[in-house]
């Protein structure tokens, strides 16, 4: 099976905001044998908004969280990054664009969606990004086009 790494703003996002966009995809492609993988496995929400770390050195450290993302990027097929102008504005997702750029480094096909000028027309992301977008809905047609004849 196919599988999409589904990077976006965590730190100082409650559960809606990290989760039902994730959730949303994940169902659109599951229809289409693909996998969508969420780096929230592992990461329960301590409080109403998830932080940086938790106090579990197998999955809450800040070096254990970053290790399971690369891990992520590098198994994954593709990187989709969810970076809306709504939740970047209070708090930059720097870890997505980190993952942007690991998996761009390690040539796997990249997607971002992004309605914030500040972050898709800077030129270092343009030049990471595969795909720029504006909605989830075109970001799962790219993705469907891209992997979904593999999982026929």
């Amino acid at each position: 099976m196919k599988t999409v790494y589904l990077a976006g703003p965590i730190a100082g996002c409650d559960r809606g905001e990290a989760n039902d966009w994730r959730a949303e995809v994940s169902k659109v492609l599951r229809d289409h044998g693909i996998r969508g993988i969420s780096p929230l496995r592992c990461e329960p929400l301590i409080g109403d908004r998830y932080g940086t770390h938790f106090e579990d050195p197998r999955f809450g450290t800040p070096r254990a969280i970053a290790s399971k993302n690369l891990f992520d990027v590098q198994s994954c097929d593709l990187t989709l990054c969810y970076m809306p102008r709504s939740l970047n504005e209070r708090r930059l997702s720097i870890g997505t664009i980190i993952e942007l750029a690991w998996a761009h480094a390690r040539r796997k096909p990249t997607i971002l969606v992004s309605d914030y000028p500040f972050i898709a027309e800077h030129p270092v992301v343009q030049a990471s990004a595969g795909w720029i977008l504006l909605t989830l809905t075109e970001a799962t047609e790219v993705i469907i086009g891209i992997l979904g004849d593999y999982s026929k």
